[in-house]
């Protein structure tokens, strides 16, 4: 097996990246937190129910969110 890191991780694997539990991580995919999120978390719906998260997005995703809070504290 590669050592190079997944591309694709599933819903635990992302919320063991981010480092919260899979049912915050699931909760932020939900239609109504999505809508009160400024830069909602990147997701793919695979077979119609199965979440998945590109680990290149997520990465992406903390960065957007570390600009944002570096720009409410200047």
């Amino acid at each position: 097996m590669s050592d190079q890191p997944k591309l694709v991780l599933n819903l635990s694997e992302a919320a063991e990246l981010l480092g919260i539990k899979p049912s915050q991580l699931y909760e932020h995919t939900r239609a109504r937190a999505r809508a009160r999120q400024r830069i909602p978390i990147p997701y793919l719906r695979l077979g119609g129910r199965r979440l998945a998260f590109r680990r290149e997005s997520l990465e992406r995703w903390i960065v957007q969110l570390e600009s944002e809070a570096a720009e409410v504290r200047s």
